[in-house]
């Protein structure tokens, strides 16, 4: 309970520390909308989707916090599955003012998951990626960095409708994939990654990012350099290393309500235990339909790997249904090559429902849970038999605009 009651402490703090202002505190110049609509790095969500964090001025400088903590609980059944009590959490801190005609943007996130789960990080059937104690990561999902994100921006209003920026991070999010899993409205009530994460958005947390970009109308696209190794096994680092990597992404938002993206990258060796180049190519719709006592977020993300002479893919479909104010009905289904000794499709589908039991003006408090069901591959069924994955969360998340 005493770690419960910390990670509360942690969520809760940055919400508590400042005063929600009235709406006239919003942004109020096209650069700056750009920037708020951003939710990881330069990838964007729907305009429509409501900014749930607390704002205060500080002189010429917009100050604004927000985030989320989770206290999991999982158990799984079959010959691999494992029980474990774990967090999931994150908190960013944003800055802006208006500066030489345009905007600027400082941001900061961070993660104190490295304290709340082991090296190999919690318990997920069938997920992969990276390493720890020297070995690939199996049916665990690693741990995110403390420092998630370090990022300066600047944008500015060009004429004609158009917008231009730049982006640089030490550590930070390159022009590649859709909004990562933490930060994606469809996914707000998921605690657990996708399992075609590293097919998908698991560039979120890159080191030595720059991208630049432009925005007319309704279409934008963006470059980004950035090194393509993903981080090492101590993750309370700046990993550093040289500009290696490239990526560009399109953004077309026909409504406020909509967003779609499409995207490719070379990343120069980002797995430590699989030596080679990955190509990466993503494509995502998001949705956001606000509701008389709700909303409906929905995502379809498709992405997939070219490397080592083979390829991979995976497609995730999310929903995250918000009704009568303070309950939620969630769904992932997800279909994803997974490569042991060779390539095997899993097939996954995740319902849950989450109710908000405490409210004030800067933060939400729930309980709820969800259950994960497996198509398995007779190829891996003496491996893992036919299980399932329960997880039950206790959560708080900041509440705003």
């Amino acid at each position: 309970m005493k770690t419960f009651a910390f990670i509360l402490t942690l969520a809760a703090t940055p919400a508590i520390a400042l005063a929600q202002h009235e709406h006239h505190m919003m942004s109020s110049s096209p650069a700056a909308d750009l920037l708020m609509q951003q939710a990881s790095g330069t990838s964007t969500a729907p305009a429509a989707v409501p900014m749930e964090m607390t704002m205060t001025q500080l002189g010429d400088w917009r100050v604004m916090l927000h985030g989320a903590a989770f206290l999991d609980a999982t158990s799984q059944t079959g010959p691999r599955g494992r029980d474990q009590l774990f967090s999931t959490n994150w908190a960013m801190a944003m800055a802006d003012r208006p500066l030489a005609g345009g905007q600027l943007m400082l941001r900061s996130m961070v993660s104190l998951e490295p304290l709340f789960m082991p090296q190999r990080g919690y318990a997920e059937l069938f997920q992969t990626g990276e390493t720890a104690h020297g070995l690939p990561i199996v049916d665990s999902q690693h741990p995110h960095d403390f420092l998630m994100e370090l990022a300066a921006e600047f944008a500015i209003d060009l004429g004609h409708n158009t917008i231009g920026y730049s982006y640089a991070a030490p550590v930070g999010d390159p022009s590649l994939g859709p909004v990562a899993y933490p930060h994606r409205p469809s996914a707000q009530e998921l605690p657990q990654a996708t399992l075609g994460h590293h097919l998908q958005d698991s560039t979120h947390i890159a080191n030595n990012v720059v991208t630049i970009g432009a925005k007319s109308g309704p279409f934008s696209v963006a470059l980004s350099g950035f090194h393509g190794e993903e981080p090492d096994e101590n993750r309370w680092d700046i990993d550093g290393g040289s500009i290696d990597s490239w990526s560009v992404r399109g953004t077309w938002d026909p409504s406020p309500n909509m967003t779609l993206q499409l995207s490719t990258g070379h990343l120069v060796n980002p797995e430590a235990h699989e030596p080679g180049n990955v190509q990466r190519t993503t494509a995502s719709i998001q949705h956001y339909l606000p509701l008389q006592d709700g909303s409906l977020a929905t995502s379809l993300i498709w992405g997939h790997n070219q490397a080592h002479g083979h390829g991979t893919d995976g497609i995730t479909a999310e929903a995250n249904w918000k009704f009568r104010t303070s309950n939620y009905l969630t769904g992932r289904f997800e279909r994803v090559d997974k490569e042991y000794e060779e390539i095997f499709t899993i097939t996954a589908l995740t319902v849950g429902y989450t109710k908000d039991v405490y409210r004030n003006e800067r933060m939400l408090a729930g309980v709820g849970g969800n259950v994960t069901f497996y198509d398995v591959p007779s190829g891996l069924k003496t491996r893992y038999g036919s299980p399932r994955s329960y997880l039950a969360y206790v959560r708080v998340r900041s509440l705003g605009m």
